[in-house]
């Protein structure tokens, strides 16, 4: 009675027809979306996990100007470090000591600051705080001023122009002689001619016509160091030697003049200082009220003469 419509037309008149798996099972779920391509996913607001990460480890391309306060600090820290160690040759001069009979023979010390110009200025090592010979310099300027008994160089912490420090030498010895007087330092070399003879140093006349120049040796070392021991040694005694006298025709003799006495103590330059000091005091002390008439004489060795 009813016809029975084939399979193609019951096919047609469906909706999608529910696949089976030959093996029996339900096969995958039909989904719109399945088929259809990442277009329609970025279309709905949605992205690729993969290109989500891509994008986010890919690294920022590197700024020029960005690196540029680090170099610009170590430049600026190597300037400082430069200019911290750089010593320039313009010194400033300090004069320590100075009294009104070094002010005789003590030079400005504009010609001192020229000097130590002219010296650090040679060696190309002195512009250096690290390199400068500071004792080599101080050495030339003493050999080249003898009226300085010390000279030594110092740093600025802050600053590059160096400071020099020069001590001015007082006389050792007054050197009396027929052209005027001179004062002569501890190592026997004429500072320069005095005006007047300062108080407190020991006075030598010299009967020798030689002409003392300022910077020139006159005595020698050890005949300065005996003076001044002769001295000390008298005075200590209570005796007041009023001037020492080296004799014209005998160089190795000193005659020491005692203040208020008509004698003079003769000296050996050659021989021991204290030894015969010693035996001047003692003969003094023994005489008594005795007083020679000209001399006491210590030059030969344990034996005292006098007159």
């Amino acid at each position: 009675m009813f016809k029975r419509k084939n399979n193609t037309e019951a096919e047609q008149g469906r909706g999608p027809v529910r696949q089976v798996n030959r093996s029996g099972g339900p096969g995958p779920a039909f989904s719109y979306y399945s088929n259809r391509g990442p277009e329609v996913r970025r279309e709905r607001g949605q992205s690729r996990p993969e290109q989500v990460k891509t994008e986010k480890n890919k690294p920022s391309p590197r700024n020029p100007m960005a690196q540029m306060p680090f170099w610009l600090l170590i430049v600026l820290a190597v300037i400082c470090v430069v200019k911290v160690l750089a010593l320039g040759t313009d010194p400033k001069v300090i004069i320590v000591g100075k009294t009104p009979v070094s002010a005789n023979y003590l030079q400005p010390a504009s010609v001192y600051a020229d000097a130590a110009h002219k010296l650090l200025s040679s060696s190309i090592t002195s512009h250096s705080k690290l390199t400068v010979n500071l004792n080599g310099t101080a050495q030339a300027l003493e050999q080249e001023f003898p009226e300085l008994q010390t000279v030594s160089l110092g740093l600025p912490l802050i600053g590059s122009r160096p400071i020099v420090y020069v001590q001015v030498a007082n006389p050792t010895v007054v050197l009396q002689t027929v052209h005027g007087n001179y004062a002569l330092n501890k190592a026997g070399v004429t500072l320069a001619k005095l005006h007047s003879i300062p108080a407190g140093v020991p006075l030598v006349a010299d009967q020798s016509s030689t002409v003392p120049k300022p910077g020139k040796q006159f005595l020698s070392s050890s005949t300065v160091t005996f003076l001044v021991t002769q001295a000390y040694q008298l005075a200590a005694a209570h005796l007041t030697v009023s001037t020492f006298v080296l004799p014209a025709g005998n160089p190795y003799e000193l005659d020491a003049h005692l203040a208020g006495q008509p004698y003079a103590i003769r000296f050996n330059l050659q021989a021991d200082a204290l030894t015969q000091s010693g035996a001047a005091i003692a003969t003094i002390q023994q005489l008594g009220s005795t007083v020679p008439a000209s001399y006491i004489d210590v030059r030969v060795p344990e034996r005292v003469y006098y007159k």
